[in-house]
């Protein structure tokens, strides 16, 4: 615990208790703060990132204004490591992230410096802890859905980079990015009558649907907040519970990550509308994207 202690032309004796601090003075005002480790958890497109139009310079206008006020930013997001290294780059972000909805969290070596980070495996220059299944064994199970259910549905692996590139409307260098997937499946081809019935099959197996922004993706079971109560662990123990979370969203997928927050913060989608989350301290910011980002911020760094 930090306190500092604050006056002005006075005369001052702190007598420390077991229990408290008895501050005695003769004028003018003491001040008496506690300060905490701030550490922001944010999700990506629609969030951090516009989804259709993005700003990278004003994204990484916020980023530094986040990390200069001495606040850890996480990245947490469906996309994939690769899609995510590219968007760190351009951002200058070198925090621990979360990829594949919680399929795997990726710290940098060093980063933490009390303990060891548990159930992780080290790769070149970070610690990997993989808290979703592999895609392979997700894919199979689809394949026999596909086959044994009048259901058609397609997945990233079920295309080709074109066909990918022309159904997202991305570069196809973005799209074969997105094809990368390590943990999940995302389906970007299904009849919207055939949603719930697609959703009671996979469940069935054991697999997880998580709806996003645009699309949704298949696991085995993870979601954001799996990954994200991990990270959340291991920060408390480098700061010795000194510490507090800020979240920030605007889907669906959002929510296991929002509702172990401190503070979750909810930006308007791109329609103007705030996502329905069954989280009962959620704050709802006036903006869209980086927009509503940034009032967030403001929010966090008076908090």
């Amino acid at each position: 615990m930090l306190y500092s202690v604050y006056c002005d032309s006075i005369d001052l004796m702190i007598i420390p208790s077991a229990l408290h601090f008895r501050l005695f003075i003769k004028r003018e005002l003491i001040s008496v703060l506690y300060t905490m480790q701030k550490v922001i958890f944010t999700d990506i497109d629609g969030t951090l990132l516009d989804s259709y139009l993005p700003d990278i310079r004003k994204t990484k206008k916020l980023v530094e204004e986040t990390l200069q006020n001495g606040i850890h930013l996480i990245l947490c997001s469906s996309k994939t490591e690769l899609e995510q290294n590219i968007i760190r780059s351009k951002i200058e972000l070198h925090e621990p992230f979360i990829v594949e909805n919680g399929g795997a969290t990726i710290i940098p070596v060093g980063y933490f410096t009390k303990g060891k980070i548990i159930h992780s495996k080290k790769f070149q220059k970070n610690y990997i802890i993989k808290t979703g299944g592999p895609a392979y064994r997700i894919r199979s199970l689809l394949k026999k859905i596909r086959t044994k259910h009048d259901i058609n549905f397609k997945g990233v692996s079920d295309l080709s980079i074109a066909e990918l590139s022309n159904i997202t409307r991305l570069p196809q260098e973005y799209a074969k990015r997105m094809m990368k997937r390590k943990y999940s499946e995302t389906i970007v081809q299904i009849d919207n009558d055939d949603i719930p019935k697609f959703e009671n099959i996979v469940e069935k197996v054991g697999l997880k649907m998580i709806p996003g922004g645009q699309y949704f993706d298949i696991t085995l079971g993870n979601d954001k907040g799996t990954a994200v109560k991990i990270l959340i662990d291991i920060f408390r123990k480098e700061y010795e519970n000194n510490v507090i979370f800020f979240g920030i969203g605007d889907s669906k997928n959002d929510e296991s990550m929002l509702s172990l927050m401190n503070l979750p913060i909810l930006v308007q989608k791109a329609n103007g509308s705030w996502q329905n989350l069954q989280i009962g301290n959620l704050q709802k910011v006036k903006g869209i994207g980086p927009n509503g980002w940034e009032i967030a911020l403001e929010i966090i760094l008076k908090y």
